[in-house]
């Protein structure tokens, strides 16, 4: 039997090392610093004089155009890649280990702990956006507390607050493997809990840890996108009043999107259109690289029921 080419692997794969390297080279690779700013001036076009200010509409100074501050949006774009990308991943990497070792050691026990399972049911009813807004909101809006620390406190916070959900996904998959035979054997012959757990059951979770990380991935960016559009950015939201408005420090896509969410409603579509963009195909990326290796692993291990 002929296999089905996997495109949404293959894509997703592509798509995701080019947001890498974008993330690594991205501010290197931008066009202007990040303070320039283009500045009201008069030049001549066609015999007459013509002011021109921005917002400037995309051209071959200005790729993607600039905002009506004058800040070239491609620059704006390649100098949050690193936060919008490597943030993420490091959120996903800390919900999969607080929640792998919650749910590993929680699942391996021979009784089911009643406690634990209520605190995932009820934890699985709570918005995680909520928490997070009114935990961040006091010290990120003009923070006095430097751009790392609160980099660093949304991390952990972020982390901490949707690793529940990921130490559910594993206890269940724990669970059923640890009731398989070959495992069964391991305890009957004398195998210590961390024995089994290391050589018997994790062996057998690697392709679903790789699917957790990645749609956990998926989830810290939409949680990003929303924490955005209500004005809470990654790193740090700086309020300007009257009128009122908000701004990225870091510039992180998501940021970007409820610094030009304004836009929409103007003739310069384009300042909120071109971040969308760029939100939505790292957020498209990762789906497609999580439905891709779903895919690759339900051909491979079809007959294998804990996959």
């Amino acid at each position: 039997m002929r296999k089905r080419f996997n495109w949404a692997l293959w894509l997703g794969c592509i798509l995701v090392v080019f947001l890498m390297i974008i993330g690594v080279a991205g501010p290197y690779l931008a066009p202007y610093d990040i303070d320039y700013q283009v500045k009201v001036r008069n030049e001549m076009v066609n015999g007459k004089q013509v002011i021109i200010s921005p917002p400037l509409a995309p051209s071959g100074e200005h790729l993607l155009g600039t905002d009506k501050w004058g800040y070239d949006l491609l620059t704006k774009l390649l100098h949050g890649a690193p936060y919008t990308i490597f943030i993420t991943l490091m959120i996903a990497l800390l919900r999969l280990l607080i929640g792998a070792w919650i749910g590993l050691y929680i699942g391996i026990l021979d009784k089911q702990q009643r406690w634990w399972i209520a605190i995932e049911n009820a934890w699985g009813y709570m918005p995680i956006f909520i928490p997070v807004y009114f935990l961040l909101k006091g010290i990120n809006i003009n923070p006095e507390l430097p751009t790392f620390t609160l980099v660093l406190f949304f991390v952990v916070v972020v982390a901490v607050l949707g690793s529940p959900s990921v130490a559910a996904s594993i206890r269940q998959k724990t669970e059923q493997i640890k009731e398989s035979q070959y495992v069964l054997a391991a305890t009957s012959l004398g195998a210590g809990r961390d024995q089994i757990i290391f050589r018997h059951i994790l062996p057998h979770l690697k392709e679903h840890l790789v699917i957790v990380l990645v749609t956990e991935m998926i989830a810290t960016m939409t949680l990003m996108g929303l924490l955005g559009i209500f004005g809470l950015f990654v790193g740090g939201t700086t309020m300007y009043y009257d009128p009122v408005e908000y701004h990225s420090t870091t510039h992180e896509w998501a940021g970007l999107l409820g610094t030009y969410r304004s836009f929409v409603y103007t003739n310069y579509t384009w300042i909120f259109l071109i971040p969308l963009a760029a939100y939505m195909l790292a957020i498209g990326s990762f789906s497609l690289l999580a439905k891709g290796l779903r895919d690759k692993f339900e051909q491979t291990y079809s007959r294998t029921p804990f996959i």
